[in-house]
């Protein structure tokens, strides 16, 4: 990936992190099984923008799967618009080797000629995140990623910075410190990094197992054995997803995969999910990665709560409705599945709940969704399923309607806008507004 002059390097605090490409040659077998002691994890590129393929790389990746050697791949952006990155995104990830546990967007030439090089990063980002539940990587050398991509790359869920000077002045989990360190599996002198292990462990680069439904799978028990077991079916909501806010319980255990006692300083917090993977353990089919925490735990020693204002919810569930926040005292009432339910979040102790007109309901994420879309669709279109009004004035009160818009209408959306209650709405292209109600309006 060369982005500046090599410097001298001190030795690396873990194995090599290299990434290869066509320049290193068409790997052999040999060349492989001698690198794999030597490395934590390989880095492969796959393409060069969407038309050109990556000679060796899947000779190479192959490779990595037979022998065992831990690998994600990078695509090294040209695209020229959102369009166009969203199009390199597809591309990406049908070539890729879904072996891969991680997915990297190169991003280190500006080639962005129409909109802005943020919102082209944004539409990579979007089209991947709905293609896998894999970690999405973002890589570029620090001056580019604070000038060309500075808001977009908050969004991935780890930061790959190149400072061949210096140790990078902003957050990073893996640092590509130099291009000339010599890998003597190869014979050659190579791009190498290191990883940050106070902000993620190699394991979170490295866990991937096989994927089933976009997640990782991973069938190994809860005692950090390599032991392949048949557990009882599980019991444990299992459904959670990256971006979720999850509740460590008090009873917690064990960190997932190890036989390390979770503290008590640790439970009873809020961390966000990074990544999740599919399994077979206790009684849980999925673990989750917490942020923070930096460890994987099972799904049954977490619940999730919706974190701030989303305005109104769906209801996936059917819900008792009680007088009081503790969600003690029944009312005798219940909101049936499929209920729109305005309702305000609060907090209630540690945990969250739903303060509805009539009283509260559990913010358990197993129980609704949010009934709002919260950002602006990668294609920037939306696509009306009923009859709707566009206004000429963000509050939608019927004193600023303009036009009646048909249900099948596309519409052309530039940004969407939260009010203090947590209410969406978008901003059309023509300046207009209009509910970004799920009931309404679909991406």
């Amino acid at each position: 990936m060369g982005v500046a002059q090599a410097v001298t390097a001190n030795a690396a605090t873990t194995a090599a992190i290299p990434d290869i490409s066509e320049w290193q040659g068409k790997l052999t077998a040999t060349q492989v099984q001698n690198m794999k002691p030597n490395v934590s994890f390989v880095i492969n590129r796959r393409q060069y923008g969407s038309d050109y393929i990556d000679k060796y790389a899947a000779n190479n990746t192959n490779l990595y799967v037979k022998y065992g050697v831990p690998f994600g791949e990078y695509a090294y952006s040209q695209f020229v618009s959102a369009s166009d990155a969203k199009q390199e995104a597809k591309d990406f990830y049908n070539r890729s080797n879904k072996n891969a546990a991680f997915y990297v967007l190169d991003f280190e030439v500006n080639t962005v000629k129409s909109g802005t090089t943020n919102a082209a990063v944004k539409a990579w980002y979007d089209e991947m995140r709905s293609l896998t539940n894999k970690k999405l990587i973002f890589y570029s050398y620090q001056s580019f990623a604070t000038t060309y991509a500075n808001t977009a790359r908050q969004n991935f869920d780890a930061q790959w910075i190149a400072n061949y000077s210096y140790t990078p002045t902003i957050p990073f989990a893996l640092w590509q410190y130099t291009d000339a360190y010599y890998m003597s599996a190869l014979n050659k002198y190579i791009d190498n990094s290191r990883a940050t292990l106070s902000v993620h462990p190699i394991s979170w680069w490295t866990a991937a197992g096989g994927v089933t439904n976009n997640v990782t799978t991973d069938t190994n028990n809860n005692t950090g054995s390599n032991t392949t077991t048949t557990p009882a079916k599980p019991t444990a909501y299992s459904k959670y997803k990256v971006g979720q806010h999850a509740y460590v319980h008090k009873a917690a255990s064990t960190y997932y995969g190890t036989s390390t006692a979770i503290p008590s300083s640790a439970k009873q917090k809020f961390y966000k999910i990074t990544a999740v993977k599919a399994v077979n353990s206790g009684n849980s089919a999925q673990a989750v990665y917490l942020s923070g925490l930096n460890q994987w735990v099972l799904s049954q020693d977490v619940d999730a709560y919706w974190y701030g204002q989303h305005g109104s919810y769906n209801l996936t569930s059917n819900l008792n409705l009680y007088s009081d926040a503790a969600l003690k005292h029944k009312v005798g009432a219940k909101y049936k599945k499929g209920t729109q339910l305005k309702a305000k979040m609060i907090k209630n102790g540690k945990v969250r709940r739903l303060k509805t007109s009539q009283g509260y309901v559990s913010a358990n994420v197993k129980y609704s969704t949010p009934a709002y879309l919260e950002s602006v669709p990668s294609s920037k279109t939306i696509t009306t399923t009923r009859k709707v009004y566009a206004y000429s004035k963000s509050s939608l009160k019927k004193a600023y309607r303009q036009n009646g818009v048909a249900a099948g209408t596309k519409l052309t959306v530039q940004k969407v806008g939260k009010r203090s209650t947590g209410s969406r709405y978008f901003v059309t292209a023509n300046g207009q507004y209009i509910t970004a109600n799920k009931s309404y309006v679909t991406n």
